[in-house]
């Protein structure tokens, strides 16, 4: 005759489920605690080495994690992040919103970084840029760099001017606190230039690549 489960059976199924996950805090607390640090890339990477079902419990635990509080108000403020999600199928909406340096020529330029629907795009708006984003050339300098030119297109989300090809990967290969300085030229009309600071880069991108489930492959800054 089968037996009904008894409060010692659930307790040692619970406890059993319950290993695994705190294992996976464990592990990235441990890691954080012994760099003395709370540095987001080093929990993402953390994430990085658990097993299928923890590694996807940890970027969750991470994107929802509150900002870190030992960066400088500056670094801090200089992004502003917002996350919701999809009433159509609950996925992830996020938004990384920067404006230019004090005395750029576009002051009201805005660069965003959007990621829905698992695809994620970097765009430039403002008052100043209309018509179609593929009627624009796109250039782009890393502090006192040499200019890159990357192709235009219209963006899947809002208004401007977005970047095409691999975002993520540009987005990895930029320096943290650095400066930006990007030209659209139209194809008619004058250039319009802006410098947006780079400040506080690494948490906006280990916050957004938690979010937005970049590959783990990618999001590791240096490949």
């Amino acid at each position: 005759m089968a037996r009904s489960p008894t409060a010692h059976d659930t307790g040692i199924a619970m406890t059993r489920l319950a290993v695994p996950l705190l294992a996976a805090i464990a592990f990235v607390n441990g890691i954080a605690l012994a760099q003395g640090t709370e540095d987001p890339l080093a929990q993402l990477r953390a994430c990085s080495q658990m097993g299928r079902e923890a590694r996807l419990e940890c970027l969750d635990k991470l994107s929802h994690a509150a900002a870190p509080t030992r960066r400088e108000a500056s670094r801090a403020d200089n992004w502003t992040i917002s996350e919701t999600t999809s009433p159509v199928d609950y996925s992830p909406i996020a938004t990384a919103t920067t404006s230019p340096r004090v005395g750029s020529v576009e002051r009201s330029m805005k660069l965003s970084i959007r990621c829905r629907g698992g695809r994620t795009e970097l765009s430039l708006a403002g008052p100043g840029i209309s018509g179609r984003g593929d009627d624009y050339a796109i250039s782009y300098r890393v502090n006192n760099g040499q200019p890159v030119q990357v192709a235009a297109i219209v963006p899947a989300f809002g208004s401007g001017v977005a970047v095409a090809g691999d975002v993520v990967r540009l987005l990895q290969s930029l320096p943290d606190n650095a400066d930006l300085a990007v030209r659209l030229s139209p194809r008619t009309g004058a250039a319009h230039d802006a410098t947006f600071s780079l400040a506080g880069l690494d948490a906006m991108r280990a916050r957004m690549a938690a979010i937005c489930k970049w590959p783990l492959a990618i999001a590791r800054p240096g490949n």
